[in-house]
């Protein structure tokens, strides 16, 4: 990490402006999965002290973005195939209950903003701006359990925000092309418009699924790879 990373911090809310620096330094990219974090380097970086970054690298290790290790230090989590199984199998659970009690319920202002969401994701997409579909990408889920009216799935899926973050960028930049990303929400949005509860959560687990195995099969391939 020898350029500078972060800029200097007020000192106000120290952990939680440190935390929220350093997650969004791991999701832009600008720390590297496997890349140590040294608190000394990132405190000198913010103008604080050791203690927020350290509280901060506490709560990033709890979300699954950083790891520890004994005598080593902290350093940025990187996904195994059985962290993506486990986040898939997570989040297919989750959002198909999420699309069917929305399936149910929707009102016709919930219904026009997801339909909004993936018209906005198909203009991102011709245009090639895959951070913005990023973005909109985690909008429409977030949007679906937050309609769902149940607090505690909402607790759940915003408890792996950083995750399911980590997950759509990987989805984006490796293992899923965008126009056919935009196709399956569509294809979402469509039986809940159509009520068809059951087909909404089973085209959404399907999709969250079928992406993870995509991303299993290419780390299989690099394992398969020989060494140079």
């Amino acid at each position: 990490m020898s350029l500078p990373v972060f800029e200097q911090v007020p000192h106000k809310s120290l952990r939680e402006m440190a935390l929220s620096a350093i997650r969004q330094a791991i999701l832009r990219g600008d720390l590297k999965p496997g890349q140590r974090l040294m608190e000394s380097e990132i405190a000198s970086q913010m103008g604080v002290s050791r203690a927020p970054v350290r509280e901060a690298l506490r709560q990033l290790e709890t979300e699954g973005l950083v790891m520890s290790e004994a005598h080593r230090g902290a350093f940025v989590a990187e996904l195994s195939a059985k962290d993506v199984s486990e986040i898939c199998a997570l989040r297919a659970a989750v959002e198909s209950m999420a699309a069917r009690i929305v399936t149910e319920q929707a009102s016709p202002e919930t219904l026009a903003e997801l339909q909004q969401v993936v018209a906005d994701m198909a203009q991102a997409a011709d245009e090639g701006d895959l951070p913005r579909l990023a973005a909109l990408d985690l909008s429409f889920h977030e949007m679906l359990c937050r309609t769902s009216g149940n607090s505690r799935l909402l607790d759940t899926w915003l408890n792996m925000t950083s995750l399911i973050r980590t997950f759509i960028d990987l989805t984006h930049t490796l293992y899923l092309p965008a126009d056919e990303l935009v196709r399956l929400h569509t294809e979402v949005v469509e039986h809940i418009q159509n009520r068809r509860a059951d087909e909404a959560g089973q085209a959404l687990a399907r999709h969250i699924l079928e992406v993870g195995e995509r991303i299993n099969r290419e780390y299989d391939d690099k394992t398969d790879e020989p060494d140079a």
